[in-house]
């Protein structure tokens, strides 16, 4: 069941990580697909106009040029502030733009297609097919962004193409058909290529920054997050380090063996990640020795954690070996208030404190303040 935990909370992780990456991926390159989408909007603008009636091309010139700004505005949040939103939402900001972006090209086929302007209809099959093709560098990461303009955009063409055209139109339009056919499966390819690669990465980070057996992070990892917080912190906040050693760890392993102690590890892992906050972060430390940061407006929310952990792994480890002592914990933990107090010496207090609680009779909290 445990191992169970642990996968699933891998997997998460990992699908949380590669949204993260996709968005990214898509946001990098939005500049290029505006740009892009600006110089179509002027071409063709400046070359229908010729033929064309003023207000109907004009009312579509704005339209995309308003579609622009506010793609300049989504581009412009996310890079100045990612976390404002989560990755779902600015994806599914991004869909929304993409498929009025579509939409607006797929106008063009509609309102601008004149059936005796053959030069003319010839620039908007260009200008509709080049913009898909070229789309599947800047949307190729994400099938969906890819879909939605490749659709909207080039299925009114084809259908006025089928529609309103010559048999010459017509071969134009399977053309096109089988163009779009082509370019939908080459996204396809292209997703599934940046996908493994974003998938393979996250497995190495993973694997370079957390315990593979009990899914948290390793000692390294932790503190680098550690210092990281520590310039995050408030200046009302208590920084806390709570150091978690296993009482009698030894004996089950002496008795039921390493199988039974590596999933006894996992199911401590899984009683840590349950009881601490989004904002905390744990680790495991080493051997049978845990780890967890946690920044608190007051010094009880870090005793209520422990108490938690504390009362959920005695539940746990009471009768794994019998007649001898249950699997229990011991937790020191180290506070202050000092903003410049080093990592180490937080540390050193709160094994201090753990040590006190395994001398005083284990399976207890005890609380030192590092000054």
């Amino acid at each position: 069941m445990s191992t169970v935990s642990i996968n699933t909370d891998y997997e998460k992780k990992k699908e949380e990580w590669s949204e993260q990456q996709v968005v990214a991926a898509l946001f990098k390159s939005a500049l290029g697909a505006i740009v892009g989408n600006l110089i179509n909007i002027f071409l063709a603008f400046y070359l229908l106009i010729q033929v064309f009636p003023l207000q109907p091309l004009l009312s579509w010139f704005i339209f995309g040029q308003c579609l622009n700004f506010f793609r300049v505005a989504l581009l412009k949040g996310y890079s100045s502030n990612s976390a404002r939103l989560s990755s779902k939402q600015w994806l599914r900001a991004h869909h929304v733009l993409t498929a009025v972006s579509g939409i607006h090209f797929g106008i063009l086929a509609t309102l601008f297609f004149h059936p005796d302007l053959p030069m003319y209809q010839a620039f908007i099959i260009m200008l509709v097919g080049g913009s898909g093709a070229a789309a599947v560098g800047t949307h190729g990461i994400d099938l969906t962004s890819y879909r939605l303009f490749l659709f909207l955009s080039t299925i009114p063409l084809i259908v006025r193409l089928m529609y309103d055209g010559t048999e010459v139109h017509h071969a134009v339009g399977i053309m096109l058909t089988l163009l779009i056919v082509v370019m939908h499966r080459t996204a396809r390819q292209t997703e599934a290529a940046m996908v493994s690669n974003i998938e393979m990465s996250y497995s190495l980070r993973y694997r370079a920054t957390h315990d593979t057996l009990v899914s948290l992070l390793n000692r390294d990892e932790f503190q680098n997050l550690y210092d990281e917080k520590q310039g995050q912190l408030a200046e009302d906040n208590i920084n806390t380090l709570m150091f978690i050693d296993l009482d009698n760890f030894k004996q089950l392993n002496d008795l039921l063996g390493h199988h039974a102690g590596d999933d006894a590890l996992r199911n401590v892992g899984d009683i840590i990640r349950a009881n601490i906050r989004k904002t905390d972060i744990a680790a495991r430390f080493g051997g049978d020795e845990f780890m967890i940061c946690l920044h608190a407006d007051h010094l009880d929310d870090a005793v209520v954690i422990g108490n938690k952990i504390l009362n959920a792994v005695s539940e746990f480890g009471d009768g794994l070996v019998g007649d001898n002592p249950a699997l229990s914990a011991s937790i020191g933990i180290g506070y202050t208030r000092n903003q410049e107090l080093s990592y180490a010496s937080l540390l050193k207090v709160a094994d201090q404190a753990c040590y006190r609680a395994k001398r005083e009779g284990k399976g207890k909290v005890c609380i030192q303040e590092a000054l």
